[in-house]
């Protein structure tokens, strides 16, 4: 293996586990309105749009794993990081820029897909209204735009070490 394949693997594996431990451990003590914000989810897209959608699909899926174990969900997670990490990578090498708008559209459109599908359970199963559910969605999707900035920063980072 390439040392420079190498280092940028160790590099997205400790962003993945930087924002996992934000995830579980300190955003869960941020709660807005009982709302947590989603990291992992930035950082398949992020990983998806600036290395192709193969590797988006793959790093997406760890983030998936990671995802699921602090959700405490079964594969619900898994399955969505990864089609979002290919997904992204697919759309930015066909037909979306390698930038920041790309990114932050990609970005809102993971975070609605994600934070949609944690509270289609408790509208579906759980008589929560719907307009609770879609405000609680809008809030975690708003709640969790604030850290595009820096999952934007690394993994376009990481994903220039190719030139070096």
């Amino acid at each position: 293996m390439n040392a420079k394949k190498f280092k940028r693997g160790v590099l997205r594996a400790l962003i993945l586990l930087l924002l996992y431990v934000l995830q579980t451990d300190v955003f869960t003590h941020l709660r807005i309105g009982g709302i947590c914000p989603l990291a992992l989810p930035l950082a398949a897209v992020g990983f998806g749009i600036f290395d192709g959608g193969l590797t988006g699909g793959l790093w997406g899926l760890a983030a998936g794993i990671l995802c699921d174990l602090s959700a405490g969900n079964s594969f619900a997670f898994t399955i969505l990081l990864t089609l979002i990490g290919f997904f992204s990578g697919f759309l930015s090498e066909f037909i979306l820029a390698k930038g920041f708008p790309s990114f932050l559209t990609l970005s809102v459109a993971a975070l609605l897909i994600c934070s949609a599908m944690q509270a289609f359970p408790g509208i579906a199963f759980n008589g929560v209204p719907l307009s609770a559910g879609t405000v609680k969605v809008l809030i975690q999707t708003a709640y969790s735009l604030i850290f595009v900035l820096p999952v934007y920063w690394a993994s376009r980072g990481v994903s220039r070490l190719k030139g070096r």
